[in-house]
C-alpha cells in the first residue's frame, strides 16, 4: 500500500473538483465518497456539478474560514492518496473507509474519538486507490498536530497490509509495480490485446523467472515468449 501526502494553501474547491472530475484522460469513473469526518458529508457523486462540489468544499473549509484571515495557518489543505500494489486484490468501499480512518488517525488529522478534529473526506474514483482531502484547522480553531505524518502513514500502511492480506512492502518502499493506466488499457483494447503491454511484460518476466536456474536461461525464456531484449 502506497500513501502519498501533499499539502496546499487556500480552500479545497480545486481539489474536490479534481477528485470528482473526469481526470486528465477520463480515467476517473464512479466517483463517490467512501468516508467522511462526520459520516454524512454531502457526496457530489459521479455527475457532480459546480454547486454540489462547492457545497462540500464549503463544509470542509468552514473551520478555516471561521478564523480571522491573519490567524489562519499558511498551510490549510492536506491531501493523501492511498494506492494498493498492482498485484493486490481490490478493496471494497467499506475496507477503504476503514483504511481512510486509520490514515487520518495516524497522521494526526483526526485522531479516533477526537470530536474537535479536522474535517476530511475520502473519495474513490478508481478501483485501486482513494484520495483523502482534509483541512488543517480543527473544529476548536487550533491547527492539527501532524508531526512526522509521512512517516506515520507509512507505518500504518505496513500494518494495514498485514491486516488485509495485501502485499507487504518495506518501510518507505514506493516501488511496487504500478497497474496499467486507463490510456494503456484503451490502447490495448484498440489493438485487440487481452491485456496492456505493461501487464504482458510483467507476466512474461514472472514466467521466465519461475523456471530459470541461470541468468542465461532467464533471458532465453524471455526471448522465447517474444520479448525483445536490447
Amino acid at each position: 500500500m502506497i500513501p502519498k501526502i501533499t499539502t496546499g494553501t487556500g480552500g479545497t474547491y480545486g481539489l474536490i473538483t479534481y477528485l470528482y472530475g473526469p481526470g486528465k484522460a477520463n480515467e476517473h469513473t464512479g466517483q463517490h465518497m467512501v468516508a467522511s469526518w462526520n459520516g454524512f458529508a454531502p457526496d457530489p457523486g459521479p455527475t457532480a456539478g459546480r454547486e454540489a462540489v462547492s457545497k462540500l468544499a464549503r463544509q470542509l473549509d468552514l473551520p478555516v474560514k471561521s478564523l480571522p484571515r491573519e490567524q489562519r495557518p499558511k498551510t490549510t489543505i492536506w491531501h493523501c492518496s492511498v494506492r494498493t500494489a498492482a498485484d493486490d486484490r481490490y478493496l471494497s468501499d467499506d475496507e477503504w473507509a476503514a483504511v481512510a480512518r486509520r490514515m487520518v488517525h495516524a497522521a494526526g488529522i483526526a485522531p479516533e474519538g477526537d470530536a474537535k478534529a479536522c474535517r476530511w473526506v475520502a473519495v474513490r474514483h478508481a478501483p485501486d486507490h482513494i484520495h483523502i482531502a482534509a483541512t488543517l484547522v480543527r473544529e476548536d480553531g487550533r491547527t492539527a498536530r501532524r508531526n512526522f505524518d509521512k512517516r506515520a502513514v507509512q507505518a500504518e500502511s505496513r500494518a494495514i497490509e498485514k491486516d488485509y492480506g495485501l502485499r507487504e512492502l518495506h518501510p518507505g518502499d514506493g516501488t511496487a509495480a504500478q497497474r496499467a493506466s486507463s490510456a494503456e488499457r484503451r490502447k490495448a483494447d484498440r489493438r485487440g490485446l487481452e491485456s496492456p503491454a505493461r501487464d504482458q511484460l510483467r507476466d512474461a518476466v514472472r514466467r521466465a523467472l519461475a523456471g530459470a536456474s541461470t541468468e542465461e536461461e532467464f533471458f532465453h525464456r524471455l526471448t522465447a515468449q517474444g520479448v525483445r531484449i536490447t
